[in-house]
């Protein structure tokens, strides 16, 4: 039976074509990679044994980045199961950036994706085969997954969505999705689509920063809510929902539009953390945010309780890794 261990790690230089003008690698490219290793994991725990189907990422948790990746890095990503429930699972991925001159490694960022699984005849939901987590860091990986799924839910009740309108004034960024961007089943890789937002969603963020420096610090909960096809535009759009002190959130939504008959679906929605960076490279004050509608005073409001929840799941998050790291050293739970 599949614990959960990690696949093969996936390792990627950095090209100067995935570098933002700060000689960053853009945040976009680097979910685009996560989705990917993060895929291979739940594939291939779909497809042990007698099981066979394919995986659609569902959503992406909170993923924070502590430091930018830059030239001479080396992208080096590991996943692995976490928890599987009923026709969903989450996956972990692991991101550090390995210097190709001087070895050193830096941790960078870590993610949580849940997948779906669906037939691939039929496209309908299928069940995950179950998973058993045996070892104390596998319980303990389990027990961390639950408890994100339940700060999802808490978000959905407390924070729902507002959805963008045309008196927003929002960023709106296009782009024609080619044979490229898909797999052999016409439908548009997650990944193509996380960097679609990261696009719209740093633009917005500079627009509110006075055209001045932003670093994206953490894509934050990110929901799939239909595929994107072949030949479809898929359509961002991006607003500043609330600005703190030197950060602010953007919301983008994703619409994929048919090239015939110009119909509009919605595929996609997020919020996504930007920091305005001063001339030394420091966090610089953010030129606040004043709503003008009573939908903007919601979506501030919400803000803030979706802030509230990050710093709870934080504090969640550290009290988990060290009973983690304590397991992993000893072997089991303190």
């Amino acid at each position: 039976m599949y614990k959960g261990h990690a696949t093969l790690p996936l390792r990627t230089p950095v090209f100067y074509e995935f570098l933002d003008t700060n000689g960053y690698v853009k945040a976009g490219h680097v979910l685009k990679l996560i989705d990917i290793k993060g895929s291979e994991s739940a594939l291939r725990y779909i497809n042990q044994g007698e099981f066979k189907g394919l995986v659609v990422t569902a959503s992406l948790d909170r993923t924070d980045f502590r430091e930018p990746i830059r030239v001479f890095d080396v992208i080096h990503l590991e996943s692995q199961v976490t928890q599987v429930w009923n026709t969903s699972m989450e996956v972990q991925v692991r991101v550090r950036a390995d210097n190709m001159i001087t070895g050193a490694c830096r941790d960078i960022a870590t993610s949580y994706l849940v997948f779906v699984a669906i037939d691939g005849k039929t496209r309908q939901k299928i069940h995950f085969p179950p998973y058993h987590p045996s070892s104390p860091e596998e319980i303990q990986l389990a027990k961390s997954a639950d408890l994100r799924k339940k700060n999802r839910q808490e978000e959905g009740r407390t924070a729902p969505f507002i959805p963008i309108e045309d008196s927003d004034n929002p960023v709106i960024v296009t782009r024609l999705m080619t044979p490229n961007d898909a797999n052999a089943q016409s439908n548009v890789f997650g990944g193509e689509i996380l960097a679609l937002i990261d696009n719209a969603g740093s633009q917005a963020a500079k627009r509110q920063a006075l055209s001045g420096t932003v670093v994206g610090v953490a894509q934050d909960r990110m929901s799939f809510i239909g595929p994107t096809f072949i030949g479809e535009t898929a359509e961002a759009r991006a607003i500043v929902t609330k600005t703190w002190n030197t950060s602010m959130e953007v919301q983008v939504e994703v619409d994929a539009i048919h090239p015939n008959s110009g119909l509009r679906r919605k595929v996609a929605s997020s919020y996504l953390v930007y920091v305005r960076l001063g001339p030394d490279n420091r966090p610089a004050e953010v030129p606040p945010l004043f709503p003008q509608t009573e939908a903007q005073e919601q979506r501030a409001e919400r803000a803030e309780v979706r802030q509230s929840i990050r710093k709870h799941e934080e504090a969640q998050a550290k009290a988990l890794n060290s009973v983690q790291e304590h397991v992993h050293e000893h072997g089991d739970a303190p």
